[in-house]
């Protein structure tokens, strides 16, 4: 961000959509109001105080006020919030024309220099007595004559500078810079819940965030497959950047060590080029136990279950046997699964990693690491069906520790 374009002047940041804006009239409202709570919310947990929000009354845009002080730290968080398209730091002031010549002026004032060329872009909504081209031209010309020795010209294709005027209804906003969001996408509502099945692969984190993305609230499983739980801080910390993007004040994760029932399956099963589709078993076994269990937060609420697969041969499971397991996830889990990753290329989700922390890291997540897999869904049953595990996935279930992460 500029901060020669953050003027000292500016009280509010213009916040707005796009993605919602295609939405019908109900639902873009309903959408908005999570979109003003999402942001209230961060802004609350990051201490960065605001005065007030509201939205246009064409809802077209959302605007929050600050004090000047506190504009770069909003400018910060507002730019990552879910649903955002972009915003601009803005000042306000009537819809009468003198009003918007003296204001633009003041806002010409710190950006102009000496022979810059420039350009006013105006939108207007609501009924005036004026048009768009009319304040262009009056503004415009009232900006060159309050600045005689500037030898400013406008230009309207390549200008060196734009200032914009948005005039809607009663009110109008001014400001010299558009941010683009980070990522778009649509608010978080908290009636799509998704249960988010960690095993340690960066993929099943970057699959929470790309459903986090489309408006679903994200609730984090971590299952531990270490014998001695040495990568869990750095898995911890990991969530802890994903976090960051959670419109809530108390977020948490749940933690499940099933390393003992995997080596019981291990030692036992002679056939072992199957225990990468037991070890999937296990786990939606795991999910449906969880999900049933009133002492997490989530039991019962949860409409669907993420996964990080992906067909690109990046981690430890191989990747054909779990693309096949999938089919059979029904035996131990009734809840859809999705796999937002399953046909993206490896240099593409390293890429969606660095850009959502650079400090993300890898963890050694499988002691077992098996070779030779092979799939087949009705062996895959029997083996499943002959195992005496659901004692010990109870216990599991009672021992899980839910883990604060702010």
């Amino acid at each position: 961000m500029d901060q020669n374009f953050l003027l000292p002047q500016y009280n509010l940041i213009l916040i707005r959509y796009a993605e919602i804006w295609l939405k019908s009239q109900k639902i873009k409202i309903r959408m908005l109001k999570y979109l003003m709570g999402n942001i209230k919310n961060i802004l609350k947990r990051k201490g960065i105080p605001f005065n007030k929000y509201q939205m246009s009354k064409d809802s077209s845009r959302v605007f929050f006020f600050f004090n000047n002080k506190d504009l770069p730290s909003a400018i910060n968080v507002i730019k990552n919030a879910f649903g955002v398209h972009s915003l601009s730091p803005a000042i306000r002031t009537s819809d009468k024309l003198k009003n918007i010549t003296e204001r633009t002026i003041e806002v010409a004032k710190d950006i102009l220099d000496r022979k810059d060329t420039f350009a006013l872009r105006v939108k207007r909504s609501g009924k005036h007595d004026y048009t768009s081209m009319e304040v262009a031209q009056i503004v415009g010309k009232a900006v060159i004559d309050n600045f005689p020795n500037y030898e400013l010209k406008v230009n309207l294709t390549k200008p060196k500078k734009k200032i914009f005027i948005e005039i809607r209804g009663e009110f109008t906003y001014i400001f010299s810079q558009i941010i683009r969001s980070k990522w778009g996408g649509l608010p978080i509502e908290p009636q799509k819940k998704i249960l988010v099945m960690d095993i340690g692969r960066l993929n099943d984190l970057i699959s929470g965030f790309l459903l986090m993305r489309r408006g679903s609230e994200i609730y984090p499983i971590l299952i531990d497959l270490t014998e001695d739980e040495s990568d869990i801080e750095d898995r911890i910390s990991n969530w802890k950047e994903i976090g960051e993007y959670i419109p809530k004040n108390n977020i948490r994760l749940a933690k499940f060590r099933i390393y003992d029932v995997l080596k019981k399956v291990y030692s036992e099963l002679d056939e072992k080029q199957y225990f990468c589709g037991m070890c999937r078993l296990i786990r939606f076994d795991l999910m449906s136990k969880i999900l049933i269990n009133p002492k997490f937060q989530f039991y019962e609420k949860i409409k669907a279950v993420t996964d990080g697969i992906s067909l690109n041969n990046s981690d430890y499971c191989p990747d054909s046997i779990d693309l096949e397991t999938l089919a059979i996830n029904t035996l131990n889990l009734s809840h859809p699964v999705f796999t937002p990753l399953i046909g993206i290329g490896e240099n593409r989700i390293q890429d969606l990693s660095k850009k959502i922390s650079k400090i993300l890291k890898k963890v050694n997540y499988c002691p077992f690491k098996p070779v030779n897999q092979v799939f087949d869904a009705e062996k895959l049953k029997e083996l499943y069906t002959s195992l005496n595990i659901d004692n010990d996935l109870l216990f599991i279930v009672e021992s899980g520790l839910e883990i604060n992460l702010f």
